[in-house]
């Protein structure tokens, strides 16, 4: 299915006062799927699963890749705001309706998939499909942490951070192996040739320092519980074989969506649309087209 409408295109749209990107490929006039990036990534992190699934299937698809706000070429909220998740859902309703789709198939890694998550639950009949990979929701905060997080918040942790420079390309490549070293070379490198900007000290990373931070958004437990008891659509719940996820408190929930499919990717660390595009697609393919 690879045709002059399926080459990225750059699109930007106004959302809660910000201006923010996404990438494009095939027809707006077909279904759309919409993929959501993790924290400290971006949208062109899907470039690899995109390519696969375009070289696996000749259904017609419209491909969206958001830039949450402080990520990739979206623009970065005053340093009165926070990033909350719900102040990533706002990215994701007004992403919708600029689409103007009245229901769509959502894939989410990471942080992204915990928005994609509470999106589907908070609009439940606006979800055809929902993908979660390494994700079923935000960690939940016990009533004692939250005064804390809101402390962080107002004395604005991470306001006055500055994000790490590296002369080369390669070099910000290699940091991002030491950091998840089954991300492949090709992979990290691309990472940082649209994750990065030129400075006068180097290339930095677009994302917006206080990203490194904990997340303001205070759900509990039952809360989270909640939202996932409101989602009805088909969930494919997706995780590396040789990461950490299956052991964080995050995993018991893989067993309360209604109509869920837990499966492994092996070889696979948190990172899986990076890690194992193919082995990805093989597994998303079916589920989005059955």
């Amino acid at each position: 299915m690879n045709d002059k409408t399926t080459q990225p295109r750059d699109r930007y749209f106004s959302s809660d006062g910000l201006k923010l990107h996404y990438v494009e490929r095939g027809n707006p006039d077909h279904d759309s799927l919409i993929l959501v990036h993790g924290n400290r990534d971006h949208s062109r992190s899907w470039d690899f699963f995109v390519e696969a699934l375009l070289a696996q299937t000749y259904h017609p698809l419209h491909i969206v890749a958001l830039d949450l706000r402080g990520h990739g070429d979206s623009e970065w909220p005053p340093p009165e705001r926070g990033y909350r998740h719900e102040d990533f859902l706002i990215d994701l309703k007004g992403l919708a309706r600029h689409l103007e789709k009245d229901s769509f198939t959502l894939v989410g890694h990471s942080l992204g998939g915990s928005v994609a998550m509470l999106f589907a639950a908070c609009f439940p009949a606006q979800v055809k499909k929902l993908v979660l990979i390494e994700a079923t929701g935000p960690y939940a905060r016990a009533g004692t942490d939250v005064p804390e997080l809101l402390a962080r918040w107002l004395d604005g942790s991470g306001a006055e951070t500055e994000n790490s420079c590296y002369p080369t390309v390669a070099e910000a490549a290699k940091a991002i192996q030491k950091r998840f070293p089954q991300i492949p070379e090709a992979a990290a490198v691309h990472m940082v040739r649209f994750g990065s900007r030129n400075t006068d000290k180097g290339l930095a990373w677009k994302y917006d320092p206080r990203m490194r931070f904990h997340s303001f958004s205070s759900f509990s437990e039952s809360q989270i519980k909640a939202f996932i008891q409101r989602i009805d659509c088909p969930t494919l719940l997706v995780y590396g074989g040789d990461g950490d996820f299956m052991k964080s408190s995050r995993a018991s929930r893989t067993g309360l969506f209604k109509n869920g499919t837990l499966v492994e990717i092996p070889g696979s660390g948190h990172h899986v649309p990076h890690e194992k595009p193919e082995e990805l697609v093989k597994i998303v393919g079916p589920f989005l087209f059955e």
